[in-house]
């Protein structure tokens, strides 16, 4: 998935665009900041906050510099990375020859990251850990689907004052007694298994602990 499949196509922000016009467009679009922009270029953000307080001024008068852009063809993840090292919650999306296409928001990218991470999809979630250097995607896959099951999801994380890595795996079955003895033959260790029943109760919390895991 890229940048383009998830952006929204909403009216540009323009210098002399009046604070209440700005206003109406975020709360249609359910966003709290937009890019601006002066002669086709992006001068800068405004939010939700100083438009409401600012109704008698001009957006050029409350912009704030600096503005997140991506090209359209970025990697979700890479957009993900972008959005980390930055405090916006916005960024303007531009196609190959700087021309805006529309924004992206961090509340739209978690959204889109949900499907791509198969969270909403019928399973069970098993956590191993282990040291990196026994990590292997196929070895993971190998032996669950020697169990007759599927992979429907996987991601990893590392403590920072580990040498060893934790690996959620998202199959596509909640019965994991199978596929766990399979792990202990093959000298994994399954620190936690999350059945598909407590995994769509607690979908919110789990959904939550993994936004932290990679620290968004």
């Amino acid at each position: 998935m890229i940048a383009s499949n998830i952006t929204f196509n909403i009216p540009t922000i323009q210098e002399n665009t009046s604070p209440g016009v700005c206003v109406e467009i975020m709360m249609d679009a359910q966003c709290f900041e937009l890019p601006v922009q002066k002669n086709k270029q992006f001068i800068g953000s405004v939010t939700l906050e100083e438009c409401m307080k600012s109704k008698d001024k001009t957006i050029e008068n409350i912009v704030s510099t600096g503005f997140l852009c991506i090209h359209h063809q970025m990697h979700l993840f890479d957009v993900l990375q972008v959005f980390k090292s930055s405090l916006k919650n916005v960024c303007a999306v531009l196609d190959q020859d700087g021309t805006w296409i529309g924004i992206l928001t961090k509340n739209h990218l978690i959204n889109s990251l949900s499907q791509t991470l198969s969270i909403e999809q019928i399973g069970a979630v098993i956590i191993l850990e282990m040291s990196a250097a026994q990590y292997s995607t196929n070895e993971l896959s190998r032996i669950i689907e020697g169990e007759g099951s599927k992979v429907l999801g996987l991601w990893l994380h590392r403590d920072d004052d580990s040498s060893r890595i934790k690996v959620s795996v998202k199959i596509n079955t909640s019965n994991v007694e199978r596929i766990i003895n399979g792990f202990d033959r093959f000298g994994y260790d399954v620190v936690a298994t999350f059945g598909d029943d407590d995994y769509k109760e607690n979908i919110d919390r789990k959904f939550q602990s993994l936004m932290k895991y990679i620290d968004l």
